[in-house]
């Protein structure tokens, strides 16, 4: 069993028109609306389909079956994500339609559609990048979160360092140096002056300077420069975006931004967590900087 967890997620609602095609429609409009991954519900009518069943005992498809003529929609879900960098759909509906001997009721996974009229709603996912990867056991592409594999490798090589490199920096100077300080003194000049205990005391006191090396760990925070200072864009800086062109910022809040497109002026928002940000350019005459936007894989 998988569990995977998305806690934020946009509502698109999608209108397919007479005569447009499935699934290549819909994945036009996923990706201008910059949706990689997500969930898909539907109800409407199709003029012509052809459907498909998984055979289990043959790990393979069976051949396709077209319903040509129209059919209703009664039930059709089925999820968005990325398969070898491309937006991906898997399609499963239920159709129905009036035959020779009364209601016909078929059902599959939707290989291809011609709509008459069909409405979506598509739970897009922008913080859960999903994947479809092949799974030996069953011969299905199945579902897979795309960023867990690059945490998980990274964090290893981060945390070795900083706990071998802290304890042996902090363990000599504390046991080794101090203690012969602290210990030989004491014993030599306290027998002959006799019973002033005040220099009794004494001892402590350099103990209590031992704890101070212990504070040794602070140079520690040098190293948290490390972290890489990520810029975004801002308002009034230009972008570069892959798909929309040439654009200006028109409002930011570091997890999405609003672009305004030079070509016509459409504005479209988009999700920062889908893209890979390139360190910005900055003309001289404006001090205006510049950012290209290309797609996270």
């Amino acid at each position: 069993m998988n569990v995977l967890e998305a806690r934020r997620a946009r509502h698109l609602i999608i209108r397919l028109d007479r005569g447009e095609e499935l699934p290549a429609a819909l994945v036009r409009a996923l990706d201008e609306a910059e949706a990689r991954a997500g969930w898909i519900e539907g109800i409407g009518s199709l003029e012509k389909a052809e459907i498909a069943l998984f055979d289990q005992a043959s790990r393979a498809y069976a051949k396709t079956r077209v319903l040509e003529g129209p059919c209703d929609v009664v039930a059709l879900s089925g999820s968005v994500a990325l398969q070898q960098g491309e937006t991906s759909l898997r399609l499963s509906a239920t159709l129905a339609r009036e035959s020779g001997v009364g209601l016909q009721l078929a059902a599959g996974e939707l290989v291809w559609a011609r709509v008459y009229g069909l409405e979506l709603r598509v739970t897009a996912f922008d913080d859960l990048p999903l994947a479809r990867a092949f799974d030996d056991r069953t011969g299905l592409m199945q579902l897979v979160a795309q960023s867990t594999a690059i945490p998980a490798s990274e964090t290893p090589r981060l945390t070795p360092p900083a706990q071998a490199a802290e304890p042996a920096r902090a363990a000599p100077p504390a046991q080794a140096a101090e203690p012969p300080r602290a210990a030989a003194p004491p014993p030599a000049a306290e027998p002959p002056r006799g019973a002033p205990p005040a220099p009794a005391p004494e001892p402590a006191r350099p103990a209590a300077s031992v704890a101070e090396p212990v504070a040794v760990p602070l140079p520690q925070r040098p190293v948290r420069p490390r972290q890489e200072e990520e810029i975004y864009p801002e308002v009034g800086d230009s972008v570069t975006h892959f798909h929309f062109g040439e654009c200006t910022v028109i409002s930011s809040d570091g997890e999405r931004i609003r672009l305004r497109q030079e070509r016509d002026g459409r504005v479209r928002e988009v999700s920062l967590t889908m893209l890979r940000i390139e360190p910005p350019t900055v003309d001289p005459a404006t001090s205006r900087k510049h950012f290209r936007l290309a797609r996270k894989n």
